[in-house]
C-alpha cells in the first residue's frame, strides 16, 4: 500500500467520523432550531428535532372510590393532559400517590416506561395540540392502621390528594429526549 492510499483512507475515515459527530451532537444542539422552519409543512420528525419542548398540562378530574370491602378498596382516579406542542409528544406514564385525609393510602401508576421497545409499552401519543382524558385504577389494602381514614373512604367522605410525575418523551429517528412533569393536587 502505497503513501496516496493511506492519505486517502485517512481522509475517508475523517470525513465518516466528522458526520457521525455531526449527526449525534446536532439534534441536542440549538442548531436544528435555528435551520429548520417551524410550520405545518415540515416533516413531524423534523419538526420533534427542532422544536423546544413546553411541559405537558397536567390537571386533576378527580378520585372516587368504586369498590370498597374492610380489607381492600377500588380508586379510580382521572387525569386531563394536554400537549401544547407543536409536535407530537409520547407519554409513557403518570405515577402517582394517593393521600386520604393527609395519609397516603396507596400508589398508582397509568402506562409504562419506555424500556427499548414500542410494542412491550403501554403508552399515549399526544399528537401536536391535542389533550386526552387518562384514567387509572388503583387496589389499596387496608392495613388497619387508620381506621378512622378507612371509614371515611368507604363512606366517601375522605378528602383525597394526588401527587406524582408524568414521564413523556420525543422520539424520532434523528433524536429522542425524555422530560418530566411533576405534580400535586389537594382534593
Amino acid at each position: 500500500m502505497d503513501l496516496d492510499n493511506r492519505i486517502l483512507l485517512g481522509g475517508v475515515a475523517v470525513v465518516i467520523i466528522a458526520v457521525i459527530m455531526v449527526f449525534a451532537f446536532l439534534p441536542s444542539s440549538g442548531i436544528m432550531k435555528s435551520i429548520i422552519p417551524q410550520n405545518k409543512n415540515v416533516p413531524s420528525s423534523l419538526t420533534a428535532v427542532s422544536a423546544s419542548i413546553k411541559p405537558i398540562l397536567i390537571l386533576y378530574n378527580g378520585s372516587s372510590v368504586a369498590n370498597s370491602t374492610d380489607r381492600d378498596a377500588i380508586v379510580n382516579s382521572n387525569f386531563y393532559v394536554a400537549n401544547p406542542n407543536t409536535t407530537t409528544v409520547i407519554l409513557e406514564s403518570i405515577t402517582y400517590q394517593i393521600t386520604a385525609n393527609g395519609v397516603v393510602v396507596g400508589h398508582g401508576q397509568i402506562g409504562q416506561r419506555y424500556e427499548g421497545s414500542w410494542e412491550s409499552s403501554y403508552y399515549y401519543p399526544l399528537i401536536a395540540g391535542t389533550s386526552s382524558n387518562i384514567g387509572g385504577t388503583t387496589d389499596i389494602k387496608n392495613t388497619g392502621n387508620y381506621p378512622d381514614v378507612w371509614a371515611a373512604l368507604q363512606k366517601g367522605t375522605a378528602k383525597i390528594s394526588v401527587s406524582g410525575t408524568a414521564y413523556y418523551a420525543t422520539k424520532t429517528a434523528f433524536s429522542g429526549s425524555d422530560y418530566t412533569e411533576d405534580f400535586n393536587f389537594t382534593g
